[in-house]
């Protein structure tokens, strides 16, 4: 069980390799209007690892009750590496959360962090209303078909390659090598996609 006053961070799986995370509780922190929480891997994972189900939960408290240690805490585990991931699980849950991503990426720039979201309109406000995303902070929209992206601004896109052989994603769309911590060694994949490109997943 994850220790009251501190948050529950990944040291990494097997498609992450070892690249740290913090999730947030699948479904709870995502949009409503999804079909994809029908088939969502992070929901599944925890109905069958009740201690990893406890481990977001604890996170999402962490950050509604003591959001300044939440916060502190994740800073911390970000300055001490080179790269960082938000929400392998969970995704924005409103615009401040996402502004508090955006300062501690500016200031620790050493450090590679990736983040998917479907939160499209919390991310195009922010910069509507002038805000800018540090070049270290990757940033990608996460598509699911039956699900209208919003992507003004051309942000890098990720879809999925579903199990009948159909996808929302373009026909020149990247395939996922299977293990982000050798993307990042070779730099490939996720962290070196540009405005306008996109990446595909294979369906779970």
């Amino acid at each position: 069980m994850p220790k009251a006053n501190q948050i529950s961070v990944s040291s990494g799986n097997i498609k992450m390799g070892r690249i740290p995370s913090i999730s947030l509780p699948a479904i709870i922190t995502c949009r409503k209007d999804c079909l994809c929480r029908n088939k969502c891997y992070a929901a599944k994972l925890e109905k069958i690892r009740p201690p990893v189900k406890a481990a977001y939960l604890h996170n999402l408290k962490m950050l509604r009750e003591q959001p300044e240690v939440f916060w502190r805490q994740t800073e911390a585990v970000i300055m001490l590496s080179k790269y960082f991931r938000f929400h392998v699980s969970g995704d924005i849950p409103n615009r401040e959360y996402f502004e508090k991503i955006v300062e501690i990426s500016a200031r620790q720039s050493h450090c590679e962090i990736l983040c998917f979201t479907k939160k499209f309109s919390i991310v195009n406000q922010f910069l509507a209303d002038g805000g800018a995303i540090p070049n270290n902070l990757h940033l990608i929209f996460s598509g699911w078909k039956g699900l209208s992206m919003e992507n003004p601004f051309h942000f890098p896109e990720a879809h999925v390659l579903y199990k009948d052989g159909t996808t929302t994603a373009q026909p020149d769309a990247k395939m996922c090598g299977g293990n982000c911590t050798e993307c990042a060694k070779t730099g490939e994949g996720c962290w070196t996609l540009r405005n306008g490109e996109q990446i595909v997943f294979k369906e779970h």
